[in-house]
Order: C-alpha cells, then sequence, then structure tokens
C-alpha cells in the first residue's frame, strides 16, 4: 500500500467521476491504496443525499468497484491512541483534526504509507501545526498531499476539456476547482487553469510548509 485517501477525496472524485485519476497511485490492483473501513457508510450516506448530474446507479457502481480493489483499513490499538494524542493535541491547539483525520495520520505514519491525500484543507494547516506539539507526526513530513495537487497531477495526464467538462457538470461540489477550471466562462485556457491550481497550492504551502508534499 502506498498511498491512504481520505472521505472528502472519495466524495469528490466520485461527483466528478475522475476518482480513479484523482487517485494517482491507485493503479487498478489491489493494496495500492487503503481507505477508512467507515468509508463505505459514511461516504455512501453523504452521496445519497447530494443531487447530481450524474446518475446514483452509476456512482455507486464505481464506487464499489473502488472500494473492492482498495484496503480497508481499522486502525489497530497503537494507532487508535495515536490518533487520540493527536485530536488532543488539535483541541489544545484550537486547530481542526476530525475523527478520520487523525486515523488516516496515525495510520500512515505507523505503517510507513508514503502519501496520505487529503481534501480537508483545515486538516492539513492543523497537521503543521501540530509538527511542533506532537514529534511522532514528523513522520508525514512532506507526505501529504491536497486535492488541488492531485486534479494538478490528472491535468497532466488527460486533455483539459475532458476534466473540465467533469469539474464544471458539478460546480457545487468544489468552490475552488469551480473557479480555478474558469466553470463560470464559455471556455478557458490550460495555462490559466494550471496558474490558478499552482497558486492555491502555493498558497496553501506557505501555511503547510513542512506536512505538503512537493
Amino acid at each position: 500500500m502506498n498511498t491512504v485517501v481520505d472521505n472528502d477525496i472519495l466524495y469528490k472524485g466520485l461527483c466528478y467521476g475522475v476518482l480513479h485519476d484523482i487517485v494517482h497511485a491507485y493503479d487498478g490492483t489491489a493494496g495500492s491504496v487503503g481507505v477508512l473501513g467507515a468509508a463505505r457508510f459514511v461516504v455512501g450516506k453523504k452521496l445519497q443525499k447530494t443531487s447530481l448530474r450524474r446518475t446514483a446507479d452509476l456512482v455507486a457502481e464505481e464506487f464499489s468497484n473502488f472500494l473492492s480493489a482498495a484496503v480497508q483499513l481499522e486502525p489497530s490499538d497503537s494507532e487508535q491512541s495515536l490518533a487520540a494524542d493527536l485530536e488532543s493535541a488539535a483541541q489544545q491547539l484550537d486547530v481542526n483534526l476530525d475523527a478520520g483525520e487523525s486515523q488516516l495520520c496515525a495510520i500512515a505514519i505507523e505503517r510507513v504509507i508514503p502519501v496520505l491525500l487529503t481534501g480537508d484543507k483545515r486538516a492539513i494547516t492543523a497537521m503543521e501545526r501540530l509538527l511542533d506539539a506532537e514529534l511522532r507526526l514528523h513522520g508525514l513530513r512532506g507526505k501529504v498531499r491536497c486535492l488541488e495537487q492531485a486534479v494538478l497531477y490528472v491535468l497532466h495526464q488527460k486533455d483539459l476539456e475532458t476534466l473540465r467538462t467533469a469539474i464544471c457538470t458539478e460546480p457545487m461540489v468544489d468552490k475552488t476547482l469551480t473557479i480555478c477550471f474558469g466553470c463560470s466562462s464559455a471556455s478557458t485556457q490550460r495555462e490559466t487553469v494550471l496558474e490558478g491550481l499552482d497558486s492555491y497550492i502555493r498558497a496553501l504551502r506557505s501555511v503547510a510548509t513542512r506536512i505538503l508534499a512537493s
């Protein structure tokens, strides 16, 4: 396993119909990507409450196929303990790190997983702050990737219009991507999209210098 993925990435990737592309380490074989065991229920419930232009049956089928190949992660006792410590430290610093993100952090650290892919920007900035309070979190330095980094990777692999159509068809799913892909305009240039994504990633890196992957 080389990547753990949070529920926000799963949800948005499914809404856009590009989950397999966004999770760029996923190669279709069992063992390459891990998700929390509860993701099936948490993400599934959220999708049921979301009105999408894509059909519910198609989204459900894509989710089922993805989960069938992904590793279902359940934190060990030591990982649960570390996750609880991270949540406690986050509360003391008044930063946002929910249970799911703390569990993924603990799993990635203890199992030495190279990439943690998360769509939660508040969690990323929280991890950066926590580096100074929790030495064990240093195992994640330079290993956390955000949604925009993953989408930038996809854009280098796919043509602009295919990806832009997927994102602009569901403009309410992610505000940042809707802006970066110029969904309010009839068309946009590849360079403009790349500049928008790069600008956002740089802004995030300015507050998450150590934790965010290059």
